[in-house]
């Protein structure tokens, strides 16, 4: 099982605009580059993500250095895998049950609480809105363009909306980070830990490495 130690990192209340400059600098930096299914989608844009966290959020930041750019979802709650995508999916404890944190390049954002892979409820309207973002294309959605590009997005997930309860922090967590594009020009499938399957498969608790939050 991969494993990451996770920084503590204060934010003084800055803007994560400019608190992802923080992040890339003292965050744990996470590399999605393992192309699991080379043979069918070989397109392996270069990854990385940066964490930290605080008493409030786990904070991550992707930077993004590949093809494409689209960004078609129409707004929050609804499908962004088939755009230019990046994800978090995490769990409390090893099972089944895990949520999973979706963002195109513009920032829209799909998540859900999963019972299993095929059992999930959407996050409320309340939990999609305490989740902060930023991107270099945040807002900028109805993109749908080829050639080279390079993007930012940096998140902050509550630990209230992970499902943790106020006050409390967890000593560690399970999880895997994704960089997908299903209908761009170049899909492609890219994961933090390894996934060992057939066809492409996110949703697959049974892979995730571990989070240690470090004091």
């Amino acid at each position: 099982m991969k494993q990451a130690y996770i920084p503590r990192i204060v934010r003084h209340g800055q803007p994560l605009s400019s608190f992802t400059s923080v992040l890339r600098e003292q965050g744990q930096p996470l590399y999605i580059d393992t192309l699991n299914w080379r043979k069918d989608f070989p397109h392996r844009p270069l990854v990385a993500a940066y964490l930290g966290y605080d008493d409030d959020a786990l904070y991550v930041t992707y930077v993004v250095d590949g093809e494409d750019l689209r960004t078609l979802s129409p707004g929050d709650g609804n499908y962004v895998h088939e755009d230019s995508c990046v994800e978090l999916f995490m769990q409390h404890g090893i099972g089944e049950s895990y949520i999973n944190f979706e963002f195109n390049a513009a920032g829209v954002c799909y998540a859900a609480h999963h019972q299993s892979p095929s059992e999930s409820t959407l996050l409320t309207a309340e939990e999609f809105a305490s989740i902060e973002r930023w991107a270099t294309h945040l807002g900028e959605q109805g993109l749908e363009q080829t050639g080279h590009y390079s993007w930012e997005l940096t998140a902050a997930l509550p630990w209230i909306t992970m499902g943790y309860p106020e006050g409390t922090l967890p000593e560690k967590l399970w999880a895997n980070l994704y960089k997908c594009g299903d209908k761009t020009a170049h899909p492609h499938f890219l994961s933090w830990a390894p996934i060992e399957e057939e066809k492409p498969a996110f949703h697959r608790p049974q892979f995730f490495g571990e989070l240690i939050l470090l004091p």
